[in-house]
C-alpha cells in the first residue's frame, strides 16, 4: 500500500480503491462466507448450502466478497502454498483457488452463464462448444481445482420465466434454475445482487437449501444501531483517507455536526456510496489546491453525482436535511 502523500488529484481514485473499511454487516457477511467454506472442506461430500448477500447499488458488497478473498482467503490458501507468500496479495487473490468470484453479464442465459464461470475459471476458449461441454468443463475444472465456495454477482441480472414469449426463452430460464439447483448441492454459493435479485434467483428448491439472507443495508439514521455502524464507517473513512495519505490531517468534517446525517440521505444509507462522495470531494478538494476537505466540497460532489442520478431527491448539503426519507424509500433501488 502506498502512503506517500499525493500531489495530484488524479492518484485519489487508486488510494481509495486500495481501502478496505471494515463494520459489522461486513464482518457478519465474512463470517457467513467462512461458515459455507468449512461446510465444503469438513463435508466435501455432503449436500451443500447457498447463502445470499442483497442490497442496493454501491452497498459495497462486491468491495466485502473481494476483501474476504484477499484478505481471508488468501491468507488459508497461503498455508498450503507457503513458497507464493511473498507475492503481492492481490496476485494472491488471482491466483488461489478456494474462492470464485464470478460476475455475471447482463441478460444471463444457461449459455452466457457457462461462459462467465469459464472465464472466472480462467479457460482460454470460455465462448466454444455447446451448453453441455460448457457445463462439463465448469464442473471438471471446479472438481480439479477443489474450490471450496463460489461467489456469484449481479445475480439480478439472471433471466427467469415470464410465461410470456417464446418458449425456448422460458426453458432456457427453467435450465438456469435448474444448473443452480445441481450446483448448489455441490459447492456453496453465495448470491449477490441489488434487491430485485431475490426474486429471480430463489425458485422454492434453491430457497429451501439457503440459510438466513445477509443483512447489508441500506442504513437509516433512524434506526439507532444503523446510524452507529454509518457514522462510525464515516470515522474509519475519515482515518483511512491520513492512513492513505490523501490528506495529512484527518478531515474530522465526516463526523461534524450534521454532516453524517447529509451523506446518510444523499446515499441512501450505502456505505459504498459514501466513499464515492468522498473521493470525488477530495478530488475536486486536491484539484484546486485544497488540502482541507469542506462542506462546499461534499456538496458539489453530491450534486454531481447522488443527485444527478436519482439516489436522493434533494441535496442536503445545500437545502439541509429538511426530511429524512422513509426505510421503505432507501430501500427502493435506483
Amino acid at each position: 500500500m502506498d502512503t506517500s502523500p499525493i500531489t495530484d488529484a488524479g492518484d485519489v481514485f487508486q488510494r481509495f480503491n486500495e481501502m478496505r473499511i471494515k463494520h459489522p454487516h461486513h464482518d457478519a457477511a465474512v463470517a457467513t462466507f467462512e461458515k459455507l467454506r468449512k461446510r465444503k472442506v469438513t463435508a466435501p461430500d455432503a449436500e451443500q448450502t447457498a447463502a445470499s448477500l442483497f442490497a442496493g447499488s454501491r452497498s459495497g458488497k462486491t468491495t466485502t466478497v473481494r476483501w474476504y478473498i484477499e484478505k481471508f482467503v488468501s491468507d488459508v490458501w497461503l498455508q498450503h502454498h507457503p513458497k507464493q507468500k511473498d507475492l503481492p496479495r492481490t496476485l494472491v487473490a488471482q491466483l488461489q483457488t478456494f474462492a470464485l468470484h464470478v460476475e455475471l453479464g447482463g441478460s444471463t442465459t444457461t449459455s452466457g452463464l457457462m461462459s462467465d464461470f469459464l472465464e472466472a475459471l480462467g479457460d482460454p476458449y470460455p465462448h466454444t462448444g455447446t451448453v453441455k461441454q460448457r457445463r462439463y468443463r465448469v464442473e471438471k475444472l471446479l472438481y480439479a481445482l477443489k474450490y471450496q465456495i463460489i461467489f456469484l454477482d449481479e445475480t439480478q441480472h439472471i433471466k427467469t420465466q415470464t410465461h410470456t414469449g417464446p418458449i425456448s426463452r422460458q426453458e432456457d430460464a427453467t435450465e438456469v434454475q435448474n444448473t443452480l439447483k445441481r450446483w448448489v448441492k455441490r459447492w456453496p454459493i453465495v448470491f449477490v445482487g441489488t434487491q430485485h435479485a431475490e426474486e429471480v434467483v430463489f425458485e422454492h428448491q434453491v430457497y429451501t437449501r439457503s440459510d438466513t439472507p445477509i443483512k447489508f443495508g441500506p442504513l437509516h439514521f433512524s434506526v439507532e444501531s444503523d446510524k452507529k455502524i454509518f457514522t462510525d464507517f464515516c470515522g474509519r473513512l475519515s482515518l483511512k483517507v491520513v492512513q492513505h495519505g490523501i490528506l495529512v490531517e484527518r478531515p474530522q468534517i465526516l463526523i461534524e455536526d450534521d454532516v453524517p446525517l447529509c451523506l446518510n440521505i444523499a446515499t441512501k444509507g450505502r456505505l459504498g456510496l459514501v466513499t464515492v462522495i468522498v473521493r470525488m470531494a477530495l478530488e475536486l478538494a486536491i484539484s484546486g489546491g485544497d488540502r482541507m476537505l469542506t462542506r462546499r466540497h461534499l456538496e458539489v460532489a453530491v450534486r454531481d453525482f447522488t443527485l444527478r442520478i436519482g439516489i436522493c431527491s434533494y441535496n442536503p448539503f445545500t437545502d439541509g436535511p429538511i426530511m429524512l426519507p422513509s426505510i421503505e424509500d432507501f430501500h427502493r433501488d435506483k
